[in-house]
């Protein structure tokens, strides 16, 4: 039941990081101050948003697993279902991105 626990856990951190991670990138490719002002911290914008995206992992996954204590099997397909939905949204969003940004110039 302790696997079932971090694994629902590290689905749903796991989907706010993606989340997180996307909107830091079109943030910062619509911002140059906003890439800027993230580089200031580690050096480069990819690494600020890496460590960014650690973060968010981290204290989502705390929360969850502390207050989920007993998912059962259907919980934890739900929140890899939502994984895999972010993923795949995230994708298409980034992709979409900068497929529209090569077109515009």
């Amino acid at each position: 039941m302790d696997k079932l626990r971090s694994i629902h856990a590290s689905a749903y951190a796991a989907s706010a990081g993606v989340v997180v991670t996307v909107i830091l990138t079109l943030a910062a490719e619509l911002s140059e101050s906003f890439k800027t002002w993230l580089a200031v911290f580690t050096g480069h914008h990819w690494v600020s948003k890496s460590w960014v995206s650690i973060i968010i992992f981290a204290i989502f996954f705390i929360f969850v697993r502390a207050s989920n204590k007993n998912p059962d099997s259907i919980q934890t397909r739900k929140s890899l279902f939502i994984l895999e939905l972010a993923i795949i949204a995230g994708f298409i969003i980034i992709l979409g991105f900068f497929t529209l940004e090569f077109f515009k110039h």
